[in-house]
């Protein structure tokens, strides 16, 4: 059980309060470069964002970088599925940009194990936050166009900078 106290905080309690946080490190050396890493199994996605991981919220004043998109296995549809990757904002509920990282990667450049595309500004795929500053903290969400997927996993690493 989880809501959003007065303060804006999102409270838990039972089984949730004791998950620990999950998917962010700093990158060894430079205190000011970040990663959020995680797992998205794309036989799990919807046609409407679905939060990746409750517990990873990439902080307001973030420069978002680059997005990588690994295919860990080979991702596969029955049409032409595209992803998408775009943050709500911390109430869970409130839409910041559901494909604000990754806007519609074609399935192509999922589809073979090991694939890595690494999205930077002007990049195909490449959301509108890419290379933006944050004003809002945001929770990741996930998606779909298209056609679903039938096949696939995927790790995706948001690498972004704080001043």
């Amino acid at each position: 059980m989880a809501w959003n106290n007065n303060d804006g905080l999102y409270v838990k309690f039972h089984k949730e309060i004791g998950v620990a946080g999950r998917g962010g490190y700093v990158v060894a050396g430079d205190e000011s470069l970040h990663t959020v890493e995680l797992r998205i199994t794309a036989t799990g996605l919807g046609t409407a964002s679905a939060i990746m991981d409750d517990h990873v919220v990439i902080p307001a004043g973030a420069v978002i970088e680059e997005i990588e998109v690994i295919s860990e296995t080979a991702c596969t549809s029955s049409g032409s599925a595209a992803l998408n990757i775009g943050l709500v904002r911390q109430d869970r509920t409130t839409t910041y940009d559901e494909d604000g990282l990754v806007a519609a990667l074609a399935l192509t450049a999922l589809n073979v194990a090991g694939e890595k595309n690494v999205l930077r500004v002007g990049s195909t795929g490449a959301g509108t936050l890419v290379g933006t500053t944050l004003a809002n903290s945001g929770v990741i969400v996930a998606d779909y166009d298209t056609a679903a997927y039938t096949a696939g996993v995927l790790v995706v690493r948001i690498n972004y900078s704080r001043a």
